[in-house]
């Protein structure tokens, strides 16, 4: 009676990174890998790698055919990028809820101004720019999150950066300064 196996699947392959030591891969080939793979991609070279590491270009193409080092060191590209990507992400969501956070203390400071205020002190007009500006401040971080999750391109704006605008309206010296 023969049995039919099943096509192999992903879950079948083994654990085992593509850029670690693989079964059979002996250390000095492995070593002679890492060097590769460390290497910028624009100076990834073989002969390079067998004079560093002592043999023969020859031995070290056979090495690099037999053990995949192209195909390697792009899994281990895709793995540092992956990982660049998720702190550059995590950097980008931390920045954005310190400016929401910023925003909503610009406006609760200008509510509280506003409840305060006598005729002496700051005129209602800049209290209320201070509002305006926390509740553009937090609503275009907001926007610019969603946009910078999809993947849009966010680039430079020309538009002023609004806490320079907040600081430049609540302290009349920088006003005469700019």
């Amino acid at each position: 009676m023969s049995v039919d196996w099943p096509e192999p699947h992903e879950f079948d392959l083994p654990d085992t990174p593509a850029w670690e030591r693989q079964a059979g891969e002996p250390t000095r080939a492995h070593g002679a890998f890492r060097i590769y793979r460390d290497s910028p991609v624009s100076q990834r070279d073989i002969a390079r790698v067998a004079e560093q590491v002592g043999i023969s270009p020859r031995r070290a193409r056979e090495w690099a055919v037999r053990w995949e080092w192209r195909e390697r060191a792009e899994a281990w590209d895709d793995a540092c990028h992956h990982i660049e990507d998720t702190e550059r992400l995590e950097a980008i969501r931390s920045m954005h809820a310190m400016h929401r956070r910023a925003g909503r203390a610009a406006i609760t400071k200008a509510i509280q101004a506003l409840d305060l205020l006598e005729p002496d002190e700051m005129p209602a007009t800049a209290v209320a720019r201070l509002l305006e500006l926390g509740a553009k401040l937090e609503r275009s971080t907001l926007i610019v999150s969603v946009e910078e999750l999809q993947g849009l391109d966010v680039g430079e704006s020309d538009e002023e950066d609004p806490w320079e605008r907040i600081a430049r309206e609540l302290d009349p010296r920088q006003a005469t300064q700019a």
